[in-house]
């Protein structure tokens, strides 16, 4: 179901759609929708031409059960490709029209991460959601330098092990650790004969890497007016096909004001050092299940068996091929 500008415009489009694409990510990028469609009348590239920054809302999911809710988007670009005449439009979540995007120059004073961005928030009239009681690290003082919020606010979590996305009108703050060590909400199997509890996967590709692996990260800073040594380690801990093979470790200098905060960025940088020592493509049959985010065990691929996190997830709707789901993983 296809809502454009607050009307559901699904019926006068559908003989139309020869692709819609949902891609929903956990953090540092925009979700986006996006819509192919024949154009041999040039309606699209002429009175229906969309105007950018209108707002598109899309439902995924099969007939007569639990639509997925896509979300709200925002026409972004725009193409018009022929012979044959198509139309696409990329449409993403985190907003164009809001100043967030604007670049600018700010300081925060004895505030907790969740109060710097309650109050970036409350600049763009949004709201901050997640696990905010957990964003309990604060500082002396903050510095923004000509760089935008959004950035500013990305930069900031990701540099203390929390991640950080735009949904609509709302600022998503949510600590790594319990995220992944959620439960595994299903199983992706390719073996023919699989209980009703797993999926089949369609086609898969897997990859492992060692370089710029470390076993441990270390964080110290010189703090000048109290003439004092802050500093802490993080180590890895894996077993498995995951395991450190090398015996590299990280050192960072970075300001910190206590020791809470050195730890947080060597945790931080080790985690996303390593986090991506095995990857994986895995494509499904259509499920709303699979987004970003959640947990999935994956099973006959031998060694790489496991637990993995869906780092992206991306729902296709086409003419040839009908509803399918497609995840980048990473195991845990």
């Amino acid at each position: 179901m296809l809502n454009y500008a607050g009307r559901n415009i699904t019926a006068d489009v559908t003989t139309m759609v020869t692709e819609i694409s949902y891609k929903d990510k956990v953090a540092h990028h925009s979700d986006e929708v996006e819509v192919t469609l024949e154009d041999r009348d040039h309606r699209w590239q002429g009175p229906w031409f969309p105007v950018r920054g209108d707002f598109v809302e899309l439902f995924i999911g099969y007939d007569g059960e639990k639509l997925l809710d896509c979300g709200d988007f925002q026409v972004d670009e725009l193409e018009l490709k022929g012979p044959p005449d198509s139309f696409h439009m990329k449409c993403i979540a985190a907003g164009i029209t809001p100043s967030i995007r604007t670049p600018r120059s700010a300081a925060y004073e004895n505030q907790t991460l969740l109060q710097v961005a309650n109050t970036v928030a409350a600049r763009h009239g949004m709201t901050v959601v997640g696990a905010p009681q957990s964003i309990n690290v604060a500082w002396a003082r903050l510095s923004e330098r000509t760089e935008t919020d959004l950035n500013f606010l990305r930069s900031l979590a990701l540099r203390h092990n929390y991640d950080f996305s735009i949904r609509g009108q709302q600022l998503v703050f949510y600590a790594r650790t319990p995220l992944e060590q959620q439960q595994s909400l299903m199983t992706l199997s390719r073996t023919e004969f699989i209980p009703s509890s797993y999926l089949p996967v369609k086609s898969f590709e897997f990859n492992t890497r060692t370089q710029q692996i470390y076993r441990s990260a270390t964080v110290a800073y010189l703090n000048p007016q109290q003439k004092k040594l802050i500093a802490a380690q993080s180590q890895a801990q894996a077993d498995g096909i995951n395991s450190v093979p090398t015996g590299d470790d990280l050192h960072i200098v970075t300001r910190c004001e206590v020791p809470q905060h050195a730890q947080l960025k060597a945790d931080s940088a080790l985690h996303d050092a390593n986090k991506d020592q095995v990857t994986g493509r895995i494509e499904t049959e259509g499920t709303i299940l699979l987004c970003a985010g959640v947990n999935v065990d994956i099973s006959g691929f031998a060694a790489f068996d496991g637990k993995y996190h869906i780092e992206s997830s991306r729902h296709r709707l086409e003419r040839s091929s009908g509803y399918t789901t497609e995840v980048e993983v990473r195991k845990l």
